[in-house]
C-alpha cells in the first residue's frame, strides 16, 4: 500500500478513538500500520466511515479512499452545551445524559440570538402611549404558562406539531385563492379549518375530556346573510356576500405594498369588547350570546383564535416586525386586570363616515389606501361599491341609532408592571379571555444589527413586514360530561389521564360573566372581577 493510504488509514481510527486526526508527516509510517493493526478482532464490526466525518483541519482525505471495513465500536462523549451559551459565574448546570437537568435563565437576543432566546424588548400597545416590557418567547414563554396555570387559556405549538404542519400546508395551498378577499366566513376555506380545527383539539381543547369537548368554527354572533347577489356581480363580490362572517383575517402592515383587507389591531383588546366603531356591521348586536352560546346551562364556552405568522422568522423564532403579544390571565382567570370602560369620541356622522368608504379599484392604485387611514376598509362592506349589494346605507339593520351611540363602550386595559406578554410565531388563545394586540420590538440597535447580520431578510422591507393569518373557533364543554370522571369511586387512590382532564374547569371569565348576565343586559365585564370558575359565576 502507498504511504497515503496508511496516512488516510491513520487518519479514520484516530477519528473513531475520539482523538484529533493525525498530520500527514508527523506520524511514523510503522506507528501507523501498528495503530491500524491494534484493531480487536473481536470488538471490529462492520462500518463504512461517512464522508462528512472524514474531513478536519490539515487534512484532505478523499472519502472514497478512506471506506473502513473494520472499525472499534467505541463510545462517543457527546456535547449538550449550545454554541450560544455564555459561561456564568457560579454552579453550572448538570450535563450529564447529554440534557440539561436544571433549565437556565431566559437570555436575551443579544446574548443568545437563536431559540435558545428567553425574552425581547417591546413596545406594548397600551392605550394612549406604549409602555416598553420583556416579552417572553420560546421555551420560557412555554413555562410562563405553565407556572401562571395559564394552559386552558394559551398554548404555544412548537413548529414540529404535526397539526400545526397541516394548518400551514392548507394556509399555503389557499393562500393565493383567498388572498383577493382578505377575510371571510369558515365555510369559503374548509381545508384550513379542518386542519385549524384539529390544532385547537391536541392543544387547549385537550385539557378537557375528549368525550366533552366540540369544536366550532367561528364566532357565530351574526345572524345568517341576506345579502343580494346580483347577476353582474364578480367572483369576489359573490364569495363576499356568502356570509357576513369574519371567521379568518389576512393581515399586513398598512401602507405595504401588497395590501391587505385589514391591518393590525395596535391596541390591546378582547374580540368581543373590541370594537370601537358602532358603525362596523361585524360587530356583535343585542342578542348575540344567545346566537353564539346556545343551551348555556348544559355547555360552557371557550373562544379560541388561531394565529400564524407567514412571513419570514427571525434568528430568535419570531417576526422580525409587529408581534402578537398577549397578557397572561390574573390569579389563573379568576380575577380580570384592571380596565377603564371607554365611550365612543365620535359623531355618528362620522362613524358612518369613516365605516362607509367606497369607490375601490384594483385597476386604480390609488383607491387602493382610501382615506381615513383604514387600509382597505371598503372591503369590511361585503360586496362594497357594487349596485344591490347591501352596503350600511341601504340595510336598515346596520343603522346606529343615537341611543346606541349614547352607550356604546369598550375597555382599555390599565398599564402595570405585574402583567405578563408572550409571543410566538404560531398561537392559540383565548381571545375573548385574553388581552392581545401588536407590539413593536424596542431591542436595542446591536441586538437589531446582530440579527440582521445572521439573517439579511431582516435588511429587506418585504420580507421582514409581518404578514399572519388568524382563524376563530368556539370551543363547546359539556360541562357535566366534563366533570363524570371525578366520581369515579373505583379509581380513589389513582387518577386517570381522564381524571386529571377533569379537574381543569370548563368555565372561563366570559362564559362566567355571560352566565351572570353580562353582554346580555348588564353591558361588558367590569374591572377587576372575580370569578368562581369552578362554578361559572361572578363573585359579587
Amino acid at each position: 500500500k502507498s504511504a497515503s493510504h496508511w496516512s488516510s488509514r491513520a487518519h479514520c481510527v484516530a477519528r473513531s478513538h475520539g482523538t484529533d486526526p493525525p498530520i500527514r508527516g508527523q506520524v511514523p509510517f510503522k506507528r501507523v500500520v501498528q495503530m491500524s493493526l491494534a484493531v480487536s478482532p473481536r470488538t471490529a464490526r462492520p462500518r463504512v466511515a461517512q464522508a462528512s466525518s472524514l474531513f478536519a483541519i490539515g487534512s484532505r482525505v478523499r472519502s472514497s479512499v478512506c471506506r473502513v471495513r473494520c472499525v472499534p465500536r467505541l463510545t462517543v462523549r457527546a456535547v449538550a452545551t449550545p454554541r450560544d451559551a455564555k459561561k456564568k459565574s457560579g454552579s453550572s448546570p448538570d450535563v450529564s445524559g447529554g440534557v440539561w437537568s436544571k433549565p437556565p435563565p431566559p437570555a436575551g437576543a443579544l446574548e443568545s440570538p437563536s431559540l435558545r432566546c428567553g425574552f425581547r424588548d417591546a413596545a406594548i400597545p397600551y392605550f394612549g402611549d406604549a409602555v416598553d416590557r420583556k416579552v417572553l418567547v420560546n421555551d420560557a414563554a412555554r413555562s410562563e404558562i405553565q407556572k401562571a396555570n395559564a394552559t386552558p387559556f394559551i398554548s404555544l405549538p412548537e413548529e414540529t406539531n404535526p397539526a400545526l404542519i397541516d394548518v400551514r400546508k392548507a394556509m399555503e395551498k389557499g393562500w393565493q385563492i383567498h388572498e383577493a378577499l382578505g377575510s371571510g366566513s369558515a365555510a369559503q376555506w374548509p381545508e384550513l379549518f379542518g386542519a385549524g380545527a384539529e390544532l385547537v383539539k391536541q392543544t387547549v381543547g385537550a385539557l378537557w375530556p375528549i368525550d366533552s369537548v366540540k369544536i366550532l368554527t367561528g364566532t357565530g354572533w351574526l345572524e345568517p346573510t341576506t345579502n343580494t347577489i346580483t347577476s353582474t356581480s364578480t367572483d369576489y363580490e359573490k364569495q363576499s356576500a356568502v356570509s357576513n362572517d369574519i371567521d379568518w383575517v389576512m393581515r399586513r402592515p398598512e401602507g405595504h405594498v401588497v395590501s391587505s383587507k385589514t391591518h393590525f389591531a395596535n391596541r390591546l383588546h378582547r374580540d368581543p369588547d373590541s370594537w370601537t366603531n358602532p358603525a362596523t356591521p361585524q360587530r356583535p348586536k343585542d342578542g348575540w350570546t344567545e346566537l353564539a352560546m346556545p343551551e348555556r346551562k348544559q355547555y360552557a364556552y371557550r373562544f379560541i383564535n388561531v394565529w400564524v405568522a407567514r412571513s419570514a422568522i427571525d434568528p430568535t423564532g419570531q417576526v422580525w416586525q409587529s408581534p402578537l403579544v398577549v397578557c397572561l390571565p390574573r390569579d389563573a382567570g379568576e380575577r380580570e386586570w384592571a380596565f377603564e370602560k371607554r365611550k365612543l369620541a365620535m359623531e355618528t356622522s362620522t362613524a358612518k363616515e369613516e365605516y362607509n368608504v367606497k369607490g375601490v379599484n384594483f385597476v386604480d392604485p390609488k383607491t387602493w389606501i382610501p382615506g381615513m387611514n383604514r387600509l382597505f376598509r371598503p372591503l369590511w362592506n361585503p360586496g362594497a361599491g357594487a349596485a344591490g349589494a347591501g352596503g350600511p346605507e341601504s340595510d336598515p339593520e346596520n343603522e346606529v341609532t343615537a341611543e346606541e351611540m349614547a352607550k356604546f363602550e369598550f375597555p382599555e386595559l390599565t398599564p402595570s408592571e405585574t402583567h405578563t406578554f408572550v409571543t410566538a410565531p404560531a398561537l392559540v388563545f383565548d381571545s375573548f379571555d385574553l388581552w392581545h394586540g401588536a407590539g413593536v420590538w424596542a431591542d436595542c440597535e446591536e441586538t437589531k444589527k446582530q440579527l440582521r447580520k445572521i439573517d439579511t431578510k431582516g435588511r429587506q422591507p418585504f420580507h421582514r413586514a409581518r404578514c399572519s393569518i388568524e382563524m376563530r373557533f368556539r370551543i363547546k364543554i359539556d360541562v357535566e360530561a366534563a366533570k363524570a370522571a371525578r366520581t369515579d369511586e373505583s379509581l380513589t387512590h389513582k387518577k386517570t389521564e381522564e381524571q386529571e382532564k377533569s379537574q381543569v374547569s370548563p368555565w372561563g371569565p366570559f362564559s362566567s360573566a355571560v352566565a351572570s348576565g353580562k353582554f346580555r343586559h348588564d353591558g361588558l365585564r367590569d374591572s377587576e372581577a372575580r370569578y368562581d370558575l369552578g362554578e361559572g359565576v361572578v363573585l359579587d
